[in-house]
């Protein structure tokens, strides 16, 4: 135990002996605030710029993992507090490189899964939508042709309302149609079948009475083959309007902060040697 303690001490020692510079200090607000003052001095006018740049990229990072609250802020700032405890500079820059590449990576995957999917979904086609209110209910009836190879058991819709004059976007809403349950069979491939259903989601409550000038445009987002079993899925972990914004902003961020080269420290003349003849 005395062994193991000392070797932790030691290695405490010796990466502290590599640090060149000032580090952060995560305590509190306070020994934040004057420790990332202490770095900056050690800066060029342009590296302080760009590392107060790198500290909000930070928050904006960090702000997509934090549940929506009146002290989200806080919790971001101390999880940033928290992240970059003893870093110095270079480590600062270095984590923020390497954390918007894993989240860039991350969602650029997500988009190409989405995308995939959606392309292998078109042939699953939804025609003669139409939307009407049957007894207080929101319903839409809708023909639907499967023309892949496999044998669907469950179908995902996102439908989008839309006033049709003047065209004004109203509200989206994702629902689905259990055919096995509701048919008593599965849709084949080649079959086609016409579907009604109420939209029972609470979202509904707020379309307009004038169904009139309503119309409701419906994409297929997910099939099912074995039940809960997605064929082609761009409904679970779907790349949204969201993430879209999302992933132009960090690459953004990336851009235009860059990386970090700090300066290197002059060289010091050698020394002059005198020989005696």
């Amino acid at each position: 135990m005395v062994r193991l303690s000392l070797i932790i001490a030691i290695a405490t020692l010796v990466s502290t002996a590599c640090k060149s510079g000032p580090t952060v200090d995560g305590t509190d607000t306070e020994t934040y605030d004057a420790s990332i003052a202490a770095i900056k001095v050690t800066l060029t006018e342009e590296d302080q710029e760009r590392f107060d740049e790198v500290l909000k990229a930070f928050e904006y990072l960090y702000s997509d993992n934090v549940i929506s609250s009146l002290n989200a802020s806080e919790a971001i700032q101390n999880r940033i507090r928290s992240r970059l405890d003893g870093m110095e500079a270079r480590d600062v820059f270095t984590d923020w490189t390497d954390r918007v590449d894993k989240a860039i990576t991350a969602l650029e995957e997500k988009q190409e899964n989405t995308d995939a999917a959606m392309k292998n979904l078109r042939s699953v086609r939804v025609r003669g939508v139409e939307y009407y209110v049957q007894r207080g209910r929101s319903v839409v009836k809708l023909n639907i042709h499967n023309r892949t190879e496999h044998t669907i058991s469950k179908v995902y819709f996102r439908g989008t309302l839309w006033r049709k004059e003047p065209r004004k976007w109203l509200l989206e809403d994702d629902f689905n149609y259990n055919i096995r349950y509701t048919e008593g069979r599965d849709l084949g491939p080649g079959d086609r079948a016409e579907w009604n259903f109420a939209l029972l989601s609470p979202v509904w409550k707020r379309a307009p009475e004038d169904v009139d000038n309503l119309s409701l445009s419906v994409i297929v987002t997910r099939i099912d083959g074995a039940p809960e079993q997605p064929i082609y899925d761009a409904y679970t972990d779907r790349f949204t309007t969201k993430d879209r914004r999302r992933l132009q902003r960090l690459v953004s961020l990336k851009e235009s902060i860059g990386t970090f080269e700090p300066e290197p420290e002059p060289e010091t003349a050698p020394e002059e040697t005198s020989s005696r003849n």
